[in-house]
């Protein structure tokens, strides 16, 4: 069997500075065959299920949060905090812990009321995770939220759709909650207003079930979802750590530390007896088979970072 392991953040400078040595992870990178693998984690994780990069992973991560499939359209609408920085507009998405439920159902009601006559229907599931339900579909999908963190809002937009619906929502999105009660009080209280939305994942549930791994493990909706899509066991097993990448986003360096040393268990425990193919989920894979640890003329080196 197969077993692909998913880790984004994998070689990304740790949030502490200095850090130990992981002689496993050292000895996998250094003696298995290294292969691209492009795409993010959620483009990755598409293709293991044998889907195309167009389709998007907003109805799986519905399908996964509520247990419903969406039965239309459905994107992914991200609370945003949007800031004018001299001739451009910068887009930052909001820390885990920085929105309450209250606040999100108050903003997504306040959509509901003025956009329900567009066939819009936002609803919450969890402070930081929106759903915006349409038979309209963006033309072309919008980039992927970690894609345009921090960025300029207008280079991001262009060739999303061809009449402008979807420009339109969004900037009747930032008008609408400019002076939303609950922005009001988040700003009194010196906590960034949530003045817009960003929308991506883009698209329906396919008609026939998924050909797929038929072992997962991994705590992350979209797995989640395309599991619970799939129809035929593909003899492959897939596992995603998301907790590095978590610790990073957070400049955690003990939940670093400890996402790190259990990535090291992980392997250590399979490398002797499993085919492995470990993503960094940035371009990179690296194909590890038992008789790896054979290659002793390919030398273990330090971690970038280390």
């Amino acid at each position: 069997m197969i077993h692909r392991l998913l880790v984004p953040g994998l070689l990304e400078a740790p949030p502490g500075g200095a850090a130990p040595r992981f002689p496993i992870l050292e000895r996998v990178i250094a003696r298995a065959d290294e292969e691209p693998a492009s795409g993010g984690l959620e483009q990755l994780l598409m293709r293991l299920f044998g889907l195309e990069s167009r389709q998007g992973a907003a109805p799986f991560c519905y399908l996964a949060d509520t247990g419903r499939e969406p039965g239309t359209g459905v994107l992914r609408a991200h609370p945003v905090h949007l800031r004018a920085d001299r001739d451009q507009v910068l887009l930052f998405p909001l820390d885990d812990s920085s929105l309450t439920m209250d606040e999100a159902q108050g903003l997504a009601s306040r959509f509901n009321a003025h956009f329900s006559a567009h066939g819009l229907a936002m609803e919450v599931v969890a402070p930081h995770r929106w759903y915006l339900l349409t038979e309209r579909l963006p033309e072309t999908p919008f980039a992927a939220l970690d894609q345009v963190a921090g960025r300029g809002l207008r280079s991001c937009l262009p060739g999303v759709d061809g009449d402008g619906f979807w420009l339109s929502v969004l900037n009747e999105i930032q008008m609408l909650f400019f002076d939303a009660p609950v922005n009001r009080n988040r700003e009194e209280t010196g906590r960034p207003p949530v003045n817009g939305l960003w929308l991506d994942g883009g698209g329906k549930l396919p008609s026939r079930p998924l050909s797929g791994p038929g072992k997962v493990q991994g705590d992350h909706c979209l797995l989640r979802g395309l599991s619970a899509s799939t129809g035929k066991d593909n003899g492959e097993a897939v596992t995603v750590m998301t907790g590095i990448a978590g610790a990073l986003r957070q400049r955690n360096p003990s939940a670093w530390l400890q996402s790190m040393l259990a990535l090291e268990a992980w392997l250590k425990a399979m490398i002797g007896k499993e085919e492995i193919v470990l993503y960094s989920c940035d371009g990179r894979g690296w194909h590890w088979k038992p008789s790896c640890n054979r290659r002793l003329w390919r030398l273990s080196r330090p971690l970038p970072w280390t």
